[in-house]
């Protein structure tokens, strides 16, 4: 199969996972999203949230490339080329603005949050699904994963106030997920790893017990995440406001 196809199937699949474990983000932008909404690095998120009915005037994605771009058909959808660490939108311009999962793939993820701070009109919502134990994916951009105490202190920093931080998961979600994505990640599928990182011959001969361990420990996982600690989640799902 193509590279570049590979990675295509590999991004696709990466969305429907997100989409369905934070499915909860959809809940928040239908209660708190109106008015005119940035999304920050959010790709082609708009198509899902549009079928999920979210109300908003208009709707202006913002990203780093033209490859990015998807179309609607929809007037009111504007697709803007931007860095989202140096935005070029006045002050003060938009009602809601959202970030899922973008601040891990940005080199100065301070100066995008302080950036969307500037541009949240007085009274706006800010909404940002923050991984803390995200596997590596997209490689090589992907920098960082985040504690609710960075959160807090740079929502501080870029004068939101924080009306929610809901951790989605915990240990035991965690674990699980990283043995789910044990096998894409052992076949370097799209953007899940990257030459550096080697193979001993351990791994190979050892395989076959590595995917038998995943297997059986996934849903035994799950079974524990009933119960879960919540120091550390998958993502945090955080709610501020200008």
């Amino acid at each position: 199969m193509p590279d570049d196809h590979r990675k295509s199937l590999a991004v696709q699949w990466w969305f429907h996972v997100r989409n369905f474990r934070s499915r909860e983000v959809f809940s928040l932008l239908k209660q708190y999203g109106r008015g005119d909404v940035l999304d920050v690095g959010g790709w082609d998120f708009f198509l899902t949230a549009v079928k999920k009915k979210i109300d908003f005037n208009t709707w202006t994605t913002l990203e780093i490339s033209e490859a990015k771009r998807f179309e609607t058909g929809d007037s009111r959808v504007k697709f803007v080329i931007g860095d989202g660490c140096e935005m070029k939108f006045e002050d003060n311009r938009f009602d809601t603005v959202i970030n899922i999962q973008v601040l891990e793939h940005v080199f100065e993820p301070i100066r995008m949050v302080e950036e969307i701070g500037r541009v949240l009109k007085p009274g706006g919502y800010g909404i940002f699904l923050i991984p803390q134990t995200s596997t590596v994916h997209f490689a090589p951009e992907h920098y960082y994963n985040f504690t609710r105490f960075w959160i807090q202190k740079t929502a501080q920093r870029a004068g939101l106030k924080i009306e929610d931080i809901k951790p989605l998961g915990g240990v035991w979600t965690s674990m699980a997920s990283h043995l789910v994505f044990f096998f894409p990640q052992s076949f370097r599928f799209g953007g899940m790893s990257s030459p550096e990182c080697k193979r001993s011959i351990f791994f190979y001969l050892l395989y076959p017990l590595m995917a038998v361990y995943a297997l059986l420990s996934i849903p035994f996982c799950m079974l524990l995440s009933l119960g879960d600690l919540t120091e550390e989640p998958n993502n945090y799902l955080v709610l501020v406001r200008k």
